[in-house]
């Protein structure tokens, strides 16, 4: 990541600012703050930009208008460590004359002042809602934040906010007249400057901003005995508009849902219970109307939900005054898929929006309870993103709070950005730390991050071995799975990611042109030691169950292929090729059964197992969920299952890059050909150029077509293809 390692000086002397000197303790009180400056310009403007950050997001006008589309500015990180800013053009923004400047600042996790598990209210770099700002016009700087600007709290019309909780307005408050230059503001207060930066670092955003990427209508709003419920017909992250006009002091609350009970009611599925429980009420808006037009939509928090129930309106709402707005970072796609079967269909359509829905600055775990980078989850989807997703700057800026969380013995915690909490979780969660690089090498050839992040991969891999010596405990082993998945011991989890850890240490300090002959040894006497442990006399996994057997295959970690091969073959059967492993085992369980040539029983698992996608599939969903039989219990948003559709591409379409030959430069074409499913379609936008592969069954013969682009070296059954489309007959 080519930036400066500290861009204090491009601020030109500006402070963050805030209206009160402590971060204010919980109320339903708690006024987003609002600051203006007003500025004369004496010349023509031809070129103006903007620089600006806030920790708890924040929303920055000029003369009365945004000054991007972008929404919750800037990104979360560890405050106290890096603080990334955007930059905008407002040179259509300016006039010559007096000018005046608007900013509204919200919490975010700089200011969560309630108590949760993560325990935000107790982060170091917890403080008021504040933001940092610089102006220049046509290269000289103009404004700064600094004493100069003034803050009220008395007429901001946003009375609470809190990213995990809600929004509340009082829309009777609601005048922009303070964002114009001709405001009275002399009973403003005067700002409060806080120290000057020190220890963090500024960097500036190189990844898709936060937008509303998509404007979705409902598909019904329906009378129940609680008021009117909103159902927009998919599971999403983001917000609703509500234009309405209501008796002036009259109060309306939102509450978003993703699911409902027998009796049209919100269905929280004990996410708001137990030790997640929320002193404010869960998933909930309010609004004090006006008395005229209002228009409602947050601006400092958002949710997860398909459905909002709304209390207090006077009369039902027309359609055309609803609309959802899809919101996440604006990451282009890349890939498409289809099949002749309507599981995978669901499965891929649901893992998009999924993946989309935990796009916040980083990848989060869901967007409804927790809102936090879990580190597990995404370790579980890197791949698959990278097929479907131009991710690779939004992983590189993430990449970038990931090393900044490291401590200096090793650890790292199990969210990113993290206040403290989660450093012993383990390599379930922490092991990101090399998959993101890894796979970004692989997919993309790109070599910087794998090197530049030598240092981190050593210590971490240091860390990793001296604990699981000392017998230290983690918390997390096969997370989340079924049946089966607890008879995995964590020791084994542990000793397999270390093995990871030495494998991509030792190939980082190769790429580096550095000698990697230390890690190698570390990596074949860990290896020698996990087969002693894990493997019998006869070569078979001792751990008789799909997660082990799986991982031990993909992980190249037995002394006869075949053995274990046939080992999960019978597993899975005696299993009656149901899903047995959890979010760890099915990261390689599906690829191992493609390597043993059964590829048949992976395509049965994904599409007939229950509980699995299948449950989910019969149950509507239109994401995927948090667990496999979570109908009543968790999120209904989450995107780690989604590994699969990584299987979809290498394995039915057979398109996969190759270690040796990264960036696609070289491909062997491998698909799996499942007569039952009866087709598969689909491309993949790669950095050669876009690869498309289809088959389809038909007169007991499979037809098999392949698009090549320039630069891909691809072959088929020994075959080397031509530049262009080819196509194969194979007889079933």
């Amino acid at each position: 990541m080519n930036i400066s390692e500290n861009d204090v000086a491009k601020f030109c002397g500006a402070r963050y600012i805030k209206a009160t000197k402590e971060a204010p303790n919980f109320s339903f009180y708690d006024p987003a703050p609002l600051f203006r400056k007003l500025i004369t310009l004496d010349e023509e403007i031809k070129e103006a930009k903007l620089m600006v950050q806030s920790p708890g997001f924040a929303c920055f006008y000029v003369n009365g208008k945004e000054v991007s589309e972008d929404v919750f500015i800037s990104p979360f990180s560890n405050y106290d460590k890096l603080l990334w800013y955007s930059t905008y053009d407002v040179t259509a923004l300016l006039q010559k004359g007096v000018n005046c400047l608007g900013v509204i600042a919200g919490n975010g996790f700089l200011n969560e002042s309630f108590d949760t598990p993560w325990h935000y209210d107790k982060a170091a770099w917890r403080d008021a809602p504040k933001f940092l700002l610089c102006l220049k016009v046509n290269g000289r700087t103009v404004a700064v934040s600094d004493e100069s600007w003034k803050t009220d709290l008395a007429h901001s019309y946003i009375i609470f906010n809190h990213l995990r909780s809600g929004e509340h307005w009082d829309a009777r408050k609601k005048d922009d007249s303070w964002l114009y230059h001709d405001y009275d503001d002399s009973n403003w207060k005067n700002v409060i400057l806080c120290d000057e930066i020190q220890d963090a670092v500024l960097r500036p955003i190189l990844c898709p901003p936060v937008r509303e990427v998509e404007a979705i209508a409902p598909i019904s709003v329906t009378k129940t005995n609680r008021g009117y419920l909103v159902d927009f017909g998919v599971t999403m992250s983001g917000y609703m508009q509500i234009t309405l006009q209501q008796t002036r002091g009259s109060e309306i609350r939102f509450y978003y849902t993703e699911d409902l009970d027998e009796t049209n009611a919100p269905k929280n599925n004990n996410m708001d219970k137990g030790g997640f429980a929320f002193v404010a009420p869960f998933h909930m808006g309010r609004l004090i109307a006006s008395g005229g037009v209002d228009v409602f939509k947050p601006k400092f928090t958002y949710y997860g939900f398909r459905y909002v129930l709304i209390e207090g309106l006077e009369q039902k709402p027309k359609c055309e005054e609803l609309c959802a707005c899809f919101v996440h970072n604006d990451v282009r796609r890349l890939s498409e898929f289809s099949s002749g079967n309507e599981v995978l269909n669901y499965i891929y359509d649901a893992g998009i929006r999924s993946t989309y829905s935990n796009m916040f600055w980083c990848m989060t775990d869901c967007p409804t309870r927790e809102k936090l980078g879990w580190t597990n989850d995404a370790q579980a989807t890197v791949e698959q993103a990278l097929i479907n997703f131009d991710i690779v700057s939004f992983y590189e800026r993430w990449f970038e709070d990931i090393k900044s969380a490291m401590r200096e013995d090793g650890a790292l915690p199990g969210v990113v950005p993290s206040p403290g909490y989660g450093y012993r979780i383990g390599p379930v969660c922490d092991c990101l730390l090399y998959e993101i690089p890894y796979q970004i090498y692989r997919y993309t050839g790109q070599t910087e991050m794998m090197i530049e992040a030598m240092p981190h991969f050593e210590k971490y891999a240091n860390y990793l071995e001296k604990r699981i010596r000392e017998h230290s405990h983690f918390d997390l082993g096969d997370w989340m799975g079924h049946e089966n998945s607890p008879l995995i011991p964590k020791e084994f989890v542990l000793a397999f990611y270390l093995l990871k850890a030495f494998k991509i240490t030792a190939l980082a300090n190769r790429l580096a042109d550095k000698d990697s002959a230390v890690w190698m040894k570390k990596l074949e006497t860990a290896r020698e030691e996990f087969l002693n442990e894990y493997l019998d006399e006869t070569g078979h996994c001792k751990i008789n169950e799909q997660t082990a057997v799986a991982m031990m295959l993909e992980g190249g970690l037995y002394r006869d292929q075949k053995v274990l091969a046939d080992q999960l073959v019978e597993v899975v059967l005696r299993d009656q090729v149901k899903l047995t492993s959890g979010m760890v085992g099915v990261q390689y369980l599906y690829d191992a059964l493609a390597q043993s040539d059964r590829s048949d029983l992976a395509y049965q698992l994904i599409t007939e197992s229950d509980p699995g996608y299948k449950t989910w599939y019969e149950s509507r969903a239109t994401t995927l969920w948090e667990s496999w039989d979570g109908k009543d219990n968790g999120s209904h948003n989450h995107h780690m299952f989604s590994c699969v559709i990584a299987w979809f591409y290498k394995s039915l379409l057979g398109i996969a890059p190759m270690e040796e030959y990264p960036a696609f430069e070289k491909i062997e074409l491998s698909p799996c050909f499942i007569p039952q499913l009866g087709f598969v379609k689909g491309s993949m936008l790669t950095v050669k150029g876009e690869i498309k592969a289809e088959w389809k069954y038909e007169n007991q013969q499979i037809v098999y077509s392949v698009t090549i682009p320039n630069g891909v070296q691809a072959s088929y059954n020994g075959q080397v293809l031509a530049v262009g489309k080819n196509r194969f007959t194979v007889s079933i």
